[in-house]
């Protein structure tokens, strides 16, 4: 929305910025509400693995050892407390005790976007419609909505990564350099390790925003360091134990799959890095066209759905029902301009950045480019046939940048051509919704 149309309408007008976040804040809840409970607990990514993880921490008492469970390698706190929940559940009596994992990711969503809310202000407090942009762009996001309705530890991921956002922001634009605010955001970085492996980006971007803060504000260099340190030393305390057991006993202390002898970047062909797949995207988005094409996979299964776990059942139907293929094909029609709006955005923010010497301005700047950097390292080291690891969900935890991206974008554009605009981004909020409720309970596959 734009924030020049806006401050033109009289000061007793009910949308205001805050109340219609909080109202997306809701709106966020409600999906995520629905899609859990009407959503399959034994359904999605990884579903029987997770649940299984999940179970036997709190029926054993100890981590599993490789041959116990597939995702013996992830950090186990998030499947810590979604089993104390399924145990709750089955000791309550409940016909699916899973349920309650699922229902998990509802104040996990609502708490995102309201972070998201939150992290904006700070970035840009003159202008109160961004944080309006970035917490529409994560609540009606395919890829959050779609994870946020199973037994998934995604969401965990993006909530801690977005409060370390949020912590590390205040401390830097605040400049709150004491040992109390230190201690709060390395704790929330050391228990996000905990969380999944993918907060190594959170970790590493915040890092670099410090790095550039020392680099940029020599006055203030001592205080720098010392709250670096206490934020480290929190983070090894949590999350160093973990790594070292990982490494001591797998050799490997982030992934559970063998190191390859051939050359890196020989490990793929040439379709990986360059296929755009445009037909196959506005045409067949589904698997296994596009399989192991980087970028058209990827943008398929962010706005649509490539894999078959949520708007259409791959596992009982070799490919989607006409109707759902054109669904799939209008998802990803629809994704075309937020997605140019978040990329352009995310240039803008990199170069304002490094102009305007911003150390908070760098976090969401550079968690896309670290997201996609550990993404890639990913799909490209560890190469499947199916095309199993290119799954928009390992960068979850970058999707609040992304948001930040797009708002700044879309805002900037608002702000010139606003009759245009602002349309246009209501109706892509109305146009988007039904990509975000789970069709199945109702028989709309």
């Amino acid at each position: 929305m734009a924030d020049a149309v806006v401050s033109r309408a009289p000061a007793t007008v009910w949308a205001t910025p805050e109340r219609v976040a909080y109202g997306i804040a809701v709106l966020s809840g409600l999906i995520a509400l629905w899609n859990a409970v009407t959503y399959p607990s034994a359904a999605g990514y990884d579903a029987a693995s997770h649940r299984e993880y999940a179970d036997f921490l709190i029926q054993h008492h100890r981590l599993p050892y490789r041959d116990e469970t597939p995702e013996y390698y992830s950090p186990p706190l998030y499947y810590l407390i979604a089993g104390t929940a399924d145990w709750i559940g089955r000791h309550a009596g409940l016909g699916d005790p899973h349920k309650l994992g699922q229902l998990l990711n509802v104040p996990l969503v609502v708490g995102a976007v309201l972070l998201m809310v939150a992290l904006a202000r700070l970035l840009w407090p003159s202008r109160p419609w961004l944080p309006v942009l970035a917490a529409g762009f994560v609540a009606l996001s395919p890829v959050l909505t779609r994870t946020a309705a199973m037994f998934n530890p995604e969401p965990a991921d993006l909530f801690a990564s977005v409060l370390c956002a949020y912590l590390a922001a205040r401390i830097l634009a605040g400049r709150r350099y004491g040992a109390a605010s230190a201690l709060g955001l390395g704790a929330v970085l050391g228990a996000a390790q905990m969380v999944r492996q993918f907060e190594l980006y959170t970790l590493a971007v915040v890092g670099l925003a410090y790095l550039s803060a020392l680099w940029w504000r020599p006055a203030e260099r001592r205080a720098l360091l010392r709250s670096l340190a206490v934020v480290l030393a929190a983070v090894a305390l949590l999350a160093a134990p973990w790594y070292a057991y990982r490494a001591v006993h797998y050799a490997n202390p982030i992934f559970d799959r063998p190191h390859s002898t051939k050359p890196f970047f020989e490990r793929r062909p040439a379709s990986f890095y360059l296929a755009a797949g445009l037909r196959g995207v506005f045409t067949h988005p589904y698997r296994p066209n596009l399989a192991n094409e980087v970028w058209p996979q990827t943008y398929a299964d962010v706005w649509g759905d490539w894999y078959g776990v949520f708007a259409w059942p791959a596992e009982t139907a070799a490919k989607p029902s006409r109707a759902a293929n054109a669904w799939l094909v209008l998802q990803d029609v629809v994704g075309v301009v937020p997605t140019l709006l978040a990329v352009g955005g995310w240039v803008a923010l990199l170069v304002l950045s490094f102009r305007r010497r911003d150390s908070v301005l760098l976090l969401p700047a550079l968690m896309p480019l670290a997201g996609l950097a550990g993404y890639l390292y990913f799909a490209i080291g560890y190469p499947t046939v199916d095309g199993d690891v290119i799954k928009p969900t390992f960068m979850l935890s970058t999707l609040w940048a992304w948001a930040l991206c797009f708002a700044w974008a879309a805002g900037w554009a608002a702000r010139r051509a606003p009759r245009l605009v602002v349309p246009a981004l209501v109706a892509f909020a109305v146009i988007v919704l039904p990509f975000v409720l789970y069709r199945g309970a109702v028989g709309f596959f």
